[in-house]
């Protein structure tokens, strides 16, 4: 295969790419589903090492949400009044 096919090849596969990410950002996703479908898509790659590196960097952003939420909530729950 020639070098200028090769750049012809991987400049579809790129523009298919980004068609589907508008396609998925056209739908209208929170950022948390955002997250999700980014996650869903690390687990399903085969190279075990990109894999391992993308779900600590999302679980590390994840976690920083899911602190912020709790914060939240903790806050929220202060002034409420549980009735049995």
């Amino acid at each position: 295969m020639s070098y200028s096919v090769k750049l012809e090849k991987i400049a579809r596969e790129k523009q298919k790419s980004r068609d589907i990410v508008k396609e998925i950002l056209n739908f209208g996703v929170t950022e948390q589903q955002k997250l999700d479908i980014i996650n869903g898509i690390v687990v399903s790659l085969e190279n075990n090492k990109a894999i391992k590196d993308l779900s600590e960097v999302l679980k590390n952003f994840r976690e920083v949400i899911n602190k912020e939420e709790d914060t939240d909530n903790n806050k929220k729950d202060k002034n409420k009044i549980i009735l049995e």
